[in-house]
């Protein structure tokens, strides 16, 4: 039995209760264990390492497993995709991982696809990262998974799609933004970690790293549109007119 509280006080004046199932009694974890549920694990507390962990260790199978394949690079390179994107895909959206976290698995993503093309470890990440109007090989990373399961998420039409509305009218009263888009352009001054406050943060730093614009979303929602209203400016806009030294430019 796994009880939720996150407060450690009240759980200690009031223990768990006693639930018996054909007279045996349930054990209950402590907060800091992990178990599993509906493909998650987590503790009581709502620390998902261990859910991340379970993904990392995908990801390292996963490149072991093409490690001197006898296939095409291209067929590797999907087997790779299949066999790991696919779990981090699952829970991207829903848990917030770490700036360190996402190069962790970044790393691991280029040595697989090198493994895929038979390339040493000492070949430069570049020729996966870069886009392939830059000669690059434009290779499916976390970061652009991540970014689009967030926008898929903006594709409910249920009471999902109501909750994401009124967070982003909290999002945007808290950082004293007027869309979306302000809040994007706010995010050049954020650190990745300090975006893993809400939805709406993440998704921002999500589109301003990947330097995406989202034209559908303003039939969501007005404040969705790709571009703000001129005439205002937010608070990105107002300090990049200034100086290391707060003297105006």
């Amino acid at each position: 039995m796994l009880v939720i509280d996150n407060d450690k006080e009240r759980r200690e004046q009031e223990p768990a209760p006693l639930l018996t199932i054909n007279g045996e009694i349930l054990r209950a974890m402590d907060l800091d264990d992990a178990c599993g549920y509906l493909k998650y694990w987590g503790t009581g507390n709502g620390d998902m390492r261990a859910t991340k962990e379970v993904v990392r260790q995908k990801f390292i199978a996963a490149r072991d497993l093409i490690k001197c394949h006898p296939l095409t690079p291209e067929l590797a390179t999907e087997l790779f995709s299949r066999k790991s994107m696919g779990v981090f895909r699952f829970s991207a959206a829903l848990i917030e991982w770490s700036e360190s976290e996402l190069n962790d698995v970044n790393r691991l993503c280029i040595q697989a696809y090198k493994n895929a093309w038979y390339l040493p470890r000492s070949t430069a990440s570049a020729l996966f990262i870069f886009p392939k109007t830059h000669a690059g090989a434009e290779s499916t990373l976390p970061m652009a998974v991540l970014t689009q399961e967030l926008l898929l998420r903006m594709r409910h039409e249920d009471v999902v799609k109501k909750i994401l509305l009124a967070g982003l009218n909290h999002t945007l009263d808290e950082w004293l933004c007027d869309s979306l888009a302000e809040l994007i352009e706010e995010m050049e001054l954020w650190k990745c970690d300090d975006a893993t406050g809400d939805f709406w943060l993440r998704l921002a730093k999500a589109l301003q790293q990947s330097n995406i614009s989202v034209t559908w979303a303003e039939q969501l929602d007005s404040r969705l549109a790709s571009v703000h209203a001129t005439g205002k400016m937010n608070w990105a806009a107002a300090n990049t007119m200034l100086d290391p030294l707060g003297n105006a430019k």
